[in-house]
């Protein structure tokens, strides 16, 4: 099965690789290069990462994934390619480097909460979580490091601690697009 995956993913790679084509009106030598879709083949290495990634192939589905992120422009985009970045480095055990793309993915796209978790995550494997809760309650000016505070505090075993902090980001920020994300997670605590 597994062969399967590798023999569809190298036809894929192959299919998308740039050709020549004649074009007789295009100077002495006749060839030009194909316009490559960068967004396609960002697609294709990052379903390679997953392949790799479900293989246990963690090295090669990194590179996938790294090869994805540098052909996107895309925010959005490139903030799930940093998110399968951050867990790859996550499974081989480079937790700073993991909570760096992390923390990128969450500037990138900061409505999504699976970033978040990971951020946490990433903080208590560092061991970089106290700094991380009082960097994110003593900055007041972005409200989402309400939901990193929490996350912490959550991840840490302080269960009551980070219901008030969810609690306070709910009852402060109701109408921002992830407090139903914080209200189901306050939800999964109780």
């Amino acid at each position: 099965m597994k062969s399967n995956y590798k023999i569809l993913a190298a036809a894929l790679i192959f299919l998308s690789l740039p050709v020549y084509s004649m074009n007789s009106n295009r100077g002495l030598d006749g060839y030009e290069w194909q316009k490559i879709d960068a967004r396609k083949n960002a697609r294709l290495h990052s379903n390679m990462g997953n392949i790799y990634f479900e293989e246990k192939n963690y090295k090669s589905a990194l590179k996938e994934y790294e090869i994805a992120y540098n052909l996107t422009a895309n925010s959005s985009e490139s903030a799930v390619y940093l998110y399968n970045i951050g867990k790859t480095l996550m499974k081989i055990g480079y937790y700073t480097h993991a909570k760096k793309a992390f923390r990128d993915a969450i500037n990138k796209d900061c409505i999504n909460m699976a970033y978040y978790e990971a951020y946490a995550d990433a903080c208590v494997k560092t061991k970089t979580y106290n700094k991380e809760l009082t960097k994110a309650l003593n900055d007041t000016t972005n409200p989402y490091n309400r939901i990193i505070a929490g996350l912490i505090y959550y991840k840490t075993g302080k269960k009551g601690t980070a219901k008030a902090v969810f609690d306070e980001f709910i009852n402060t920020y109701p109408k921002m697009i992830i407090t139903e994300d914080v209200k189901l997670l306050l939800k999964n605590i109780e």
